[in-house]
């Protein structure tokens, strides 16, 4: 074999890899915007909304069992728990405003509020981490959070107030911004099994005795939806991380605004809800700032 066909075959190899970890995020949008369908659906059917971080938590620690028997109390074994516990914190409150959120608004706009997350990471890792921002992409983050505003103004705009759905959906943008820093943090020195066993025992040790207090028998419709939400949650975790191995994040970041229409379409077709044009026209500015975002992320400040 000749030294020309190795550089076309390794770039083959490359560009398969890129192409496996875009589908796998392309999986993970899909999974979660069916979680969402299904947490709502079983929400809807008189679920208490607790109940859903806790067994999300609880079907995770199952899915760990294993592995977490294997380790042993190293497992869990760390040097940061201060670290841990912001990220726990920001993910107990993150899950639960995505949870009222989904419930008070219509799907897909909550979907895509809450897909602010990368434009808050920018000032919040300015505050937090001490990361330096150019100019030119606190001027895109800025416009990115005016199309948050134009979908927020489908829900009645400020003239009516904004409405309780639209704050939560804030919120969760806000904290999921909080828990994508809290993991970069955690990054440095922990293993991701580890990150993700804590927060999945936080949410069983917070959510268990809160839904205890609240419990309501569901019905086998709303058991049904939970557990089919939980188990597209993990697929998703799972297809989440195995795209980040394959592709790197300016690549994969993008794609994640595919849950917004695939949430529209469930939408319509479960719980006949139809988009108004604020969806598109908001999406489409918060795309094209994530985008410029995401391409100027390895330009130094």
């Amino acid at each position: 074999m000749d030294a020309g066909t190795a550089p076309k075959g390794e770039q083959s190899r490359e560009t398969r890899r890129l192409l496996a970890g875009m589908g796998l995020m392309l999986a993970c949008c899909l999974s979660f915007a069916a979680m969402g369908a299904c947490f709502r659906a079983a929400m809807q059917d008189g679920l208490p909304v607790p109940l859903v971080p806790f067994a999300r938590g609880a079907f995770t620690v199952l899915v760990m069992l294993p592995w977490l028997m294997r380790k042993g109390p190293s497992a869990l074994h760390t040097r940061r728990p201060g670290a841990h516990l912001f990220r726990c914190c920001a993910g107990l409150v993150g899950f639960m405003v995505h949870m009222l959120a989904i419930l008070w608004l219509p799907l897909a706009d909550a979907v895509a509020i809450m897909h602010a997350r990368p434009l808050w990471a920018l000032p919040l890792a300015f505050l937090l981490l001490g990361e330096r921002v150019g100019w030119d992409r606190a001027i895109a983050a800025a416009i990115g959070f005016t199309g948050v505003l134009v979908i927020a103004t489908g829900q009645g705009g400020f003239q009516e107030g904004v409405s309780a759905g639209t704050l939560a959906a804030l919120l969760g943008g806000l904290t999921g911004a909080l828990v994508l820093i809290a993991v970069k943090m955690l990054s440095a020195t922990e293993p991701p099994a580890r990150v993700v066993a804590w927060y999945a025992l936080a949410s069983v040790i917070v959510w268990g005795p809160v839904s205890a207090f609240v419990w309501q028998t569901p019905t086998g419709f709303a058991a049904a939806m939970l557990v089919a939400g939980s188990i597209l949650a993990i697929l998703g975790d799972f297809c989440a991380s195995w795209a980040a191995r394959r592709a790197p994040v300016g690549l994969l970041a993008p794609i994640e605004y595919v849950q917004i229409p695939a949430s529209a379409v469930i939408a319509m077709l479960a719980f006949a809800e139809r988009p108004g044009w604020e969806l598109v026209w908001g999406t489409l500015i918060m795309v094209a700032a994530t985008l410029y975002l995401a391409r100027s992320a390895g330009r130094p400040a």
